[in-house]
């Protein structure tokens, strides 16, 4: 995704995709450097604006805080500054960003990442979560003996979730037996569960 940078701007009323466009940069293209001429850097923010479509782009709010993950492969914190709404469910979105400001000041346009959510945990298929009073558990099958695993979901779409094992008092919070807590087994990687 192409992003155009902009630095020491708090007035974004101007942007728009056909402006983007307009300016006519090239990715990753060097600003040129002269002895006769300089540029003025504020070394601690940069501005990052691109025009989206996405689901997530569509319910973006000012104040949001996103990962942006920089050509270098780094990971930077960045909050959502203005949104100019155009045709057809597009936007314009600025994103500020205050790390690792010193790898993009020598660009005009650049390509980034946009990291909406993040969590980490095992992915697992919906169709091998099933609910027992609310809490979610799935069955694991090893050594021919199938086991009831209580796992919490931390993130969900249509076809997958992001889960993780419950810790032993978290179970307690859930009013789960002690027996069961005390012989409880985890879910790793590579486990075999079964599906609905």
């Amino acid at each position: 995704m192409v992003w155009k940078k902009f630095y020491g701007v708090t007035d974004f009323s101007y942007l728009d995709t056909d402006f983007l466009e307009s300016l006519d940069t090239k990715s990753s293209s060097i600003i040129s450097t002269s002895n006769e001429k300089g540029k003025v850097i504020n070394n601690f923010e940069c501005y990052i604006a691109c025009p989206m479509n996405t689901e997530k782009a569509s319910t973006a709010k000012v104040g949001d805080k996103v990962t942006v993950r920089l050509p270098s492969s780094k990971e930077a914190e960045a909050e959502i500054v203005y949104i100019v709404e155009e045709k057809n469910d597009h936007r314009v979105i600025v994103f500020k960003i205050t790390d690792y400001v010193e790898e993009l000041i020598e660009y005009r346009e650049i390509y980034v990442d946009i990291i909406w959510w993040s969590y980490r945990g095992l992915k697992i298929s919906n169709s091998a979560i099933f609910e027992e009073n609310d809490i979610s558990y799935v069955q694991r099958s090893k050594a021919g003996y199938t086991d009831k695993i209580y796992v919490k979901v931390l993130r969900q779409n249509d076809t997958y979730s992001i889960i993780q094992n419950y810790t032993a008092e978290e179970l307690t919070e859930l009013n789960i037996d002690s027996k069961s807590i005390k012989n409880r087994k985890e879910l790793n990687v590579y486990d075999e569960v079964l599906l609905h």
